[in-house]
């Protein structure tokens, strides 16, 4: 785990793909546009999802190849990742996912990447952002992906890793302090809009809630249903689904915490770090588990990159 250095050498075009899960795929889009058009990157950061996706871009691995693997995805092949352990510090303990990576992953290590990529993960214990760029690619790639609560957190060093996106979503910043000049960053969380406060609460206050759109795609109902229909490979009945209703779960209550922790981090993050471009494929109706979906959000990407093709150039050519 390294700290990024303002010393390190320049790179004229840096990506910064953004965490989503399911929504991630979209990378795979943006990526297809950029080859297509044969616009260089040279450095690459990466969370959660966004850190495989680079991960498996920095290694050499084609497009069509990302295409072809994140179509195979369903609810079947994602309940054959599971292995469940006993339920300390999370549901999954991730090694299945592992193996995944590594199938994919033509390299082990950081230092055998064709290209410059730094992975965000977050320290459980401080709340500390950490950066990892060198040495084992795969544990630094199982850290980003834990989602709190359902995988269980990765040891690293002394450390106790997790999910990047707690901390920083869209690592644009990182790419800047390791030295690209221009900053493409792709952020796959839809936007949020929210409503004056004084609309939900009683008294003055700052907290601000979202608005009924953005509570019906991230809503504790639907994100934990999705979660459950994924760890019991089965859909969930009415009965299931009204007993829900009346006491939220653990699947529940992490779900939703992670949803609007990250949004709110994203969406400040995004205000206060400098990047050339954001790309923001539309993705308002897929859900954190939706890989079944991958044909249309890979195309949301792509078509969200199209659309910003003359930027995308324009900053390519720049000095």
């Amino acid at each position: 785990m390294v700290q990024p250095s303002a010393n390190d050498c320049r790179f004229p075009l840096g990506l910064a793909l953004g965490s989503g899960a399911a929504r991630g795929l979209a990378h795979i889009g943006v990526l297809k546009v950029l080859e297509e058009a044969k616009i260089p990157v040279h450095l690459v950061t990466g969370t959660s999802i966004g850190a495989f996706i680079g991960a498996l871009y920095a290694a050499g691995v084609p497009v069509a190849q990302m295409e072809a693997a994140a179509r195979e995805i369903d609810w079947r092949h994602m309940a054959r990742l599971i292995d469940p352990v006993l339920p300390t510090s999370g549901l999954i303990d991730g090694k299945k996912l592992v193996e995944f990576m590594s199938d994919l992953l033509p390299v082990r290590t950081f230092e055998q990447l064709n290209l410059p990529l730094a992975i965000t993960a977050t320290d459980i214990q401080s709340g500390e952002a950490i950066i990892i760029k060198q040495g084992n690619l795969l544990e630094a790639l199982r850290a980003s992906l834990a989602f709190p609560g359902i995988f269980s957190p990765v040891r690293f060093g002394k450390r106790h890793l997790v999910d990047g996106g707690l901390c920083n979503p869209v690592p644009v910043d990182i790419a800047r302090a390791l030295g690209a000049k221009h900053i493409v960053g792709v952020c796959t969380i839809p936007k949020v809009t929210k409503d004056a406060p004084e609309t939900f609460l009683p008294m003055k206050s700052t907290v601000t809630l979202p608005d009924k759109s953005w509570r019906d795609l991230f809503s504790a109902h639907t994100i934990e249903r999705a979660i459950r229909q994924f760890l019991t490979d089965r859909p969930i009945t009415s009965a299931e689904d009204e007993l829900e209703e009346k006491m939220p779960n653990i699947f529940k209550i992490c779900a939703q915490s992670v949803a609007i922790m990250e949004n709110e981090i994203n969406d400040l993050r995004l205000r206060l770090n400098e990047h050339d471009l954001l790309l923001r494929p539309a993705l308002d109706d897929i859900t954190l588990l939706e890989f079944h979906r991958a044909d249309e959000i890979m195309t949301a990407g792509e078509a969200a990159a199209r659309e910003k093709l003359p930027e995308l150039r324009s900053l390519a050519e720049k000095d």
